[in-house]
């Protein structure tokens, strides 16, 4: 008898429950969520090549409520809920750019740290002489980012084919360095380079730089038939002019480096205000590499200053 009464209790059970389940199932498909196409018109930047889209949806008091990755560069549906959203989206699927920040003031895209060295395959020997570095936080080139922002966007509860169209661009700003009348090229040689006073990151809301000033370490081009070191890589733009100074330095395997004061070409190149999207460095003044014979040792003392290069660039 009391095994009947425990079936019982069973069947009752899993009868009361079943329609709890059916109920939350409805819930999840109530008319407050809704398909939204998102569009994006890449006109402001025809060559872009994204892996993905992100797309991250603040309420109107700027807290966050949810990000959307879109594995395609034309956009995709989504299904989320009825509200009045403001927008921020870049390309994802980025290996050296971070992203912080829960609400739509704070939120920011950040390149991340790196060795000084490592561009030449030596960051285990990242310390150098404070010399020989310009004494702030090293953070690595980023990837080329398009993205930006849309104030306001109203997803209206029960109605259908709602669309919005967000128009990405390339916030990232292009360097190219060529150093002239390279001697002593030598494919066992490793060198490398490195720039000061760059920006950390973007604040896609401002459409501005932000962060601390960096120092951004980078590959060099070998040119044999042109005697130069040539390195071309996107970056955050350089901070303000109130900054002041800012160096190019080249490292070698053999413990010596080479400094030069870029800041005139970098600041008139831009007006001391809003910087293009190319800045074009030339060294022309020649430079002599030491023998490749020898190795890399771990020693900070060892390191040695060729000479200081102030750079007219006039």
């Amino acid at each position: 008898m009391s095994r009947f009464i425990e079936k019982c209790c069973v069947v009752f059970l899993l009868v009361w429950l079943l329609p709890a389940c059916d109920h939350k199932e409805l819930c999840f498909d109530h008319a407050h969520m809704v398909d939204l196409d998102i569009r994006f018109d890449w006109s402001e930047a025809p060559d872009a090549d994204p892996r993905t889209m992100v797309v991250h949806f603040f309420r109107m008091d700027g807290s966050y409520y949810t990000s959307r990755e879109l594995p395609r560069a034309a956009g995709g549906k989504v299904r989320m809920e009825a509200d009045e959203y403001m927008l921020l989206f870049h390309n994802g699927e980025m290996e050296f750019v971070g992203e912080d920040g829960n609400t739509y003031d704070s939120f920011w895209l950040y390149t991340k740290p790196q060795s000084i060295l490592d561009p030449m395959g030596r960051g285990e020997l990242s310390a150098l002489p404070p010399e020989a570095t310009a004494g702030e936080p090293v953070r690595g080139i980023p990837e080329v980012v398009w993205g930006g922002q849309y104030t306001y966007l109203n997803v209206q509860r029960g109605v259908e084919g709602q669309s919005v169209t967000l128009k990405p661009a390339e916030v990232t700003t292009w360097y190219t360095i060529e150093v002239c009348n390279v001697e002593n090229m030598d494919p066992m040689l490793d060198v490398s380079g490195a720039l000061s006073g760059m920006c950390e990151g973007w604040r896609l809301k401002e459409g501005v730089s932000a962060g601390v000033s960096v120092t951004m370490p980078f590959e060099l081009e070998r040119r044999y038939d042109e005697k130069k070191l040539v390195a071309r890589f996107p970056t955050f733009g350089h901070c303000p002019v109130s900054v002041g100074k800012h160096t190019f330095f080249i490292y070698t395997s053999r413990q010596t480096y080479y400094d030069f004061d870029v800041t005139d070409k970098i600041h008139d190149g831009n007006g001391g205000v809003d910087e293009p999207k190319e800045i074009h460095i030339v060294i022309d003044d020649g430079i002599k590499l030491p023998p490749a014979t020898g190795g890399m040792t771990p020693s900070v003392d060892g390191w040695d200053d060729v000479v200081n290069n102030d750079i007219n660039m006039n």
